[in-house]
């Protein structure tokens, strides 16, 4: 025993007097006051060699920290050990740098207090993992038992129109997006027991697009959640320059699989003055994806999850209005197990003499994409639009399947409503499902062993259809392909099922 003291004593002793160097031990602290150890991470970072473990006491320390060899840093707990300040306040590897031997562990810490506000285009508040060389995947990263939280994406101005450059894509001559108010990743990121809460993506007046308010994966990326919570972030822009939001808890551009999980609270937000015309197919600013967002290159699986209680919100002062995908919205590909899709919301509103359409679609999971939905329960979700003298249209409170293919099998789709309130006109379609079609292919549907029970559409101005399923173009006359099978439809307000 004896032995076994004094080995333990005489390693601790060796840890304390190498801790400063890098060479003498592969253990290094950070504690100011303490001999022997850094008083800044960042110095720490700089002594380390490859493979080094950088310990981290208890306190608060400088942001802006960069890394750039392969690390870890360990904190004592996520509420004692806290990095803040920085835009962002941890970068790992170097934009178009060599990234792709690079890894990093961060445990134990909580990095807060970020902003990026780089002009044009700012990613990454709390943490930026950048692609490496030729748009390659960059850095791979594990952040275990930790808290992201209130940091920010947010453009200090706008980028003028170059040809070519990223303003092309859009009408104005002036665009600034931000992306990843918590997290911009472009490498192979995995968070475990961590929770990514009040960060933000966007800057008042000056963002166009604003995405991924929690979290942005990039193309390159691949994002693996497990045990975490992604909660109360935002993706938000506002007048003069506001146009577009999507993600508001997370953006996934590459690969994403959620397990064990919850996503809740956050919210997509436009507040805008754009002149928009949805008749007029031009469409020039939406909100869109409360809580996950999967863009057509996307693909993700949700595992035993929860994505609850986001929001999805659209004003426009100066022409209509959209606001789509309260819960989850699909363009890629995901595969839903499991998992709970409840009381999220989308909101549409056009103010009196602004514009003509207020449109809010799709409550609980919007599909454009391939999706497959099994052993899962979507309900309590809810669609309102209000329009002062135009059309109010709401539609799929449950799921909104608009051009894609939809797989639910063994699904429980109840209590999800939509409400429409227009002093001229009113449509509402679909409380469980809509299937339809918003200029894109024909849906496709195939639903068995489920029930589509107790959902509710009203409007003001017009007779709801298909509280259960809506299934067939808009204005009626036709049918896609649907298949329903074993599944109970009943106890829909006002009807059961149109195009079954």
């Amino acid at each position: 025993m004896k032995k076994r003291i004094c080995a333990a004593a005489c390693l601790t002793a060796l840890w304390l007097i190498g801790a400063g160097t890098a060479t003498a031990t592969s253990t290094l602290c950070v504690a100011p006051g303490t001999a022997g150890c850094f008083s800044t991470i960042q110095a720490a970072v700089d002594a380390a060699t490859p493979g080094d473990t950088i310990r981290v006491a208890a306190g608060t320390y400088a942001g802006g920290i960069t890394i750039t060899k392969s690390v870890q840093l360990v904190g004592v707990s996520a509420g004692a050990t806290i990095v803040r300040g920085g835009g962002p306040v941890i970068t790992i590897g170097e934009f178009e740098g060599d990234n792709g031997g690079l890894q990093v562990a961060i445990s134990r810490m909580t990095i807060t207090g970020g902003v990026n506000s780089t002009p044009g285009n700012a990613g990454g508040g709390g943490v930026w993992i950048p692609q490496s060389r030729g748009q390659a995947t960059g850095a791979t990263v594990r952040i275990d038992d930790s808290v992201i939280g209130d940091n920010q994406a947010a453009p200090s101005a706008t980028f003028s129109k170059t040809n070519p450059g990223p303003c092309n894509d859009v009408p104005q001559e002036e665009c600034a997006f931000a992306s990843g108010g918590g997290i911009a990743n472009a490498g192979n990121l995995a968070l475990t027991r961590t929770l990514v809460v009040g960060n933000m993506a966007g800057s008042p007046g000056v963002t166009h697009y604003a995405f991924g308010g929690g979290i942005s994966n990039g193309r390159q990326g691949t994002l693996s959640l497990s045990w975490s919570v992604v909660s109360g972030n935002r993706a938000a822009v506002s007048p003069p320059d506001g146009r577009f939001s999507e993600g508001g808890g997370i953006e996934d551009f590459g690969t994403m699989s959620i397990a064990f999980s919850q996503i809740t609270g956050n919210s997509s937000i436009v507040v805008s003055s754009v002149r928009s015309s949805i008749l007029g197919n031009d469409v020039e600013q939406n909100a869109d994806g409360g809580g996950v967002d999967l863009a057509s290159s996307g693909r993700a699986t949700v595992n035993s999850s929860t994505i609850s209680g986001n929001a999805v919100s659209d004003f426009d002062a100066n022409g209509d209005a959209q606001a789509f995908n309260g819960g989850i919205d699909d363009d890629g590909t995901l595969a839903l197990t499991g998992s709970v899709v409840d009381r999220n919301s989308v909101k549409a509103a056009v103010p009196d003499g602004s514009g003509l359409v207020a449109d809010a679609n799709s409550g609980g999971l919007g599909v454009a994409g391939t999706v497959s939905v099994r052993f899962s329960h979507i309900g309590g979700n809810s669609l309102q639009a209000s329009s002062a003298n135009g059309l109010a249209f709401v539609g799929g409170a449950g799921v909104g399947d608009v051009s894609g293919q939809l797989t639910v099998d063994r699904t429980l789709i109840t209590g999800n409503t939509g409400a429409a309130t227009s002093g001229a006109v009113t449509v509402s379609l679909g409380g469980g499902i809509l299937e339809t079609a918003f200029g894109g292919p024909d849906p496709q549907a195939t639903v068995s062993d489920s029930f589509i029970v107790a959902n509710g559409l009203t409007g003001t101005a017009g007779t709801p259809q298909g509280a259960g399923i809506y299934n067939g173009p808009l204005g009626g006359g036709g049918r896609y392909p649907l298949t329903v099978t074993r599944t109970l439809i009943q106890g829909n307000s006002p009807d059961q099922c149109v195009g079954c």
